[in-house]
């Protein structure tokens, strides 16, 4: 037996049973009632005065309304337009014969 072919066959099957394994298995959801009341150790409870500052930055603009920057396209993100041109050339067959070869070059 080669041993390529054991080692792709090996692998392919253990891709398999993984992939079985993954489909087969049922999705499920945590109820957000179960984590309402949950904090990381380290953290203050929010209680109801901080949660109407919440929604807000620092200088009291609500989250929502706040983004990045100005709109349009980011900065820094600039498309240079490639242009390809046809390259031919004679080259030489493995019988000797001239034969013109042809590729595209991007400049």
């Amino acid at each position: 037996m080669h041993r390529r072919g054991f080692l792709l066959g090996l692998a392919s099957v253990l891709a398999g049973a993984s992939a079985v394994g993954a489909l087969l298995s049922p999705a499920q959801a945590t109820v957000l009632g179960q984590i309402k009341g949950v904090a990381p150790e380290g953290l203050p409870d929010i209680d109801a005065a901080d949660a109407e500052t919440a929604g807000h930055t620092p200088d009291g603009t609500e989250v929502e309304t706040t983004q990045w920057g100005p709109p349009g396209p980011r900065p820094g993100r600039r498309h240079r337009r490639r242009r390809r041109r046809r390259v031919c050339a004679v080259r030489r067959d493995r019988w000797g014969r001239p034969v013109r070869r042809c590729w595209y070059v991007y400049r």
